[in-house]
């Protein structure tokens, strides 16, 4: 067999030579940082059942060795229906808006800035069938138990069952969406709420989202407005004049459009 010319050596050896890292979303100025875990117990302000709307911030998962980033809180079941909301920053779609009637129009101000969004899965359980540890690494709700031949069986023990939007249940909302779910609870037992991130704004690689523990079912309907407070500050976008942030713009509308 003859040897490859040396021009198509030095071809395959520069193709081989590739920097995965800033592919990462957890890649910054300083290298790959490491998962985020918070465990918002600690918090100086944690969230409560029926409080004020705990607006929280949390850093990208660590993609290459596959640790999430997310943030954990515990509450005590009542013995009844509680609600879960949350709302991953910012807005699902920029170039849209809500009118004075609550319709969802086309914004023709504005179009699609999709690197300010992201996106969290949000799972809830009994805290001791909870795999993770708070504030260390994040978990499911997957147990496995012995069936009475010895075998293995898998079981998820999650009771936050999302829907999507035909209605579907085991679903999970998409990128700057909000996620709900309502299910019964056992009184004076402790549960767990994992919020996952499974994506992060690639603008600032933090993501900021709101979130709350209400106490009976969940609203008939949740969407962007349900929640305040999940935008970004500093975000650098141009937005029509009259609104101070894309969360604002999406669920004011304007009462009278500028002109184009």
């Amino acid at each position: 067999m003859r040897p490859l010319p040396t021009i198509a050596c030095a071809l395959a050896l520069v193709a081989c030579d590739l920097d995965a890292e800033p592919l990462l979303q957890n890649y910054g100025q300083g290298g790959v940082a490491g998962a985020d875990v918070v465990d918002l117990d600690r918090s100086e302000d944690p969230p409560e059942l029926d409080g004020d709307t705990f607006i929280g911030r949390v850093g990208p998962s660590d993609i290459g060795r596959g640790d999430h980033s997310g943030a954990t809180a515990t509450f005590t079941g009542t013995g009844g229906r509680v609600c879960l909301i949350i709302d991953p920053q910012s807005v699902w779609r920029d170039d849209k808006w809500i009118d004075e009637s609550g319709s969802e129009q086309n914004n023709p101000f504005m179009q699609d800035y999709p690197y300010d969004d992201g996106d969290v899965d949000l799972q809830a359980g009994l805290a001791a069938y909870y795999t993770g540890s708070p504030g260390e690494t994040m978990g499911d709700f997957i147990n496995s138990f012995p069936d009475e031949n010895g075998v293995e069986r898998r079981v998820d023990l999650n009771t936050c069952l999302l829907e999507d939007r035909w209605g579907i249940v085991g679903s999970a909302a998409g990128r700057g969406t909000p996620e709900w779910c309502s299910f019964e609870t056992v009184a004076d037992t402790q549960y767990r709420i994992a919020i996952t991130v499974f994506s992060v704004p690639t603008d600032d690689n933090e993501l900021k989202y709101a979130f709350e523990l209400r106490d009976g079912d969940c609203p008939v309907q949740v969407d962007e407005c349900s929640l305040r407070g999940d935008y970004d500050e500093h975000e650098n976008v141009d937005l029509p004049e009259g609104f101070d942030n894309v969360e604002e713009m999406y669920c004011r509308g304007p009462a009278d459009p500028p002109e184009r």
